[in-house]
């Protein structure tokens, strides 16, 4: 009997366990938004979760957009909302994850949607994955739509990907693997003057550089009406600006070479205009060169 009345308890136990694990690991959603985005965050909220917490990194550029601050976000207690006024994704990623206090990391904008299996989903890989440093998942639009050509199964990443690319809305971080050391290149991204996008490809190459362990998983975390700055790399002059400062990020003075090719065969198929593309390339070279750390 009492063996019995054993493995029931022990049964118990452990299914009891499984249910209240769903978020054994804490978890820090990081929410980027500035100026009127505001007043998107609430929908960016799921009801309040034991283990899961919220930090609201808001730039403001004109005092008038705090008056949009949404009073149910700052009544919360699994918000932590810090306001500061200037621009720049990058720096707004960097401070949200210096407030991060949590097992896991999220980097979100004002437009994502999560939901409570996704988030349970991303919990059970960390806890089964104790060597996971960083795991990077799928995004969609709100139609279900994927957001870009995935891969179909799961891979470990130690280099950077040549059939997509990462963006930092579908990455997940263990914190005390990557808040000390891996930072968002401030001169890349959105709200920048000059290089406007390039920042998710930079944090990843650095992460790549200090050998930190890294898959990706074809499951979907978030869901997200950005649109992909980097697509624009044949008609916008910021993008061509970044992609040729990426270029010698990752190659040095060879970028020059990498660049000329590039522009040569994009205007060859027809993409764009040859001088235009080599000197926008060539302006994010020498930005480098002028401003490297």
């Amino acid at each position: 009997m009492c063996k019995y009345l054993k493995k029931i308890c022990n049964f118990a136990y452990y299914k009891n366990r499984t249910l209240l694990s769903a978020f054994f690991m804490t978890i820090d959603i990081l929410i980027c938004s500035i100026n009127k985005g505001i007043v998107k965050v609430p929908d960016v909220l799921l009801h309040p979760i034991q283990g899961v917490r919220y930090v609201i990194s808001y730039q403001y550029t004109d005092e008038r957009y705090l008056d949009l601050i949404p009073v149910e976000i700052l009544g919360r207690e699994d918000v932590n909302f810090y306001q500061y006024k200037g621009e720049g994704l990058s720096a707004n990623r960097n401070l949200a994850m210096d407030k991060a206090k949590s097992d896991l990391v999220i980097f979100a904008e004002d437009d994502a949607r999560f939901s409570e299996s996704s988030i349970k989903s991303v919990c059970d890989i960390f806890e089964k994955r104790p060597d996971l440093d960083v795991a990077f998942f799928t995004a969609s639009t709100y139609t279900g739509k994927l957001l870009k050509k995935y891969p179909n199964q799961d891979r470990p990443v130690k280099e950077l990907p040549t059939d997509y690319s990462i963006s930092a809305i579908e990455m997940v971080c263990r914190r005390s693997r990557v808040q000390s050391v891996v930072r968002f290149d401030e001169r890349f991204g959105l709200g920048t003057r000059f290089l406007t996008c390039g920042e998710d490809d930079i944090w990843l190459t650095d992460a790549l550089r200090l050998n930190l362990t890294m898959h990706f998983y074809p499951q979907k975390l978030v869901e997200t009406s950005t649109m992909l700055k980097k697509s624009l790399v044949y008609i916008d002059a910021g993008v061509q600006r970044s992609r040729g400062a990426f270029e010698y990020y990752i190659h040095g003075n060879y970028a020059w070479g990498v660049c000329f090719n590039f522009a040569l065969n994009s205007a060859t198929k027809g993409y764009c205009h040859f001088i235009p593309m080599l000197k926008h390339l060539a302006e994010g070279i020498i930005y480098m060169r002028r401003t490297e750390k």
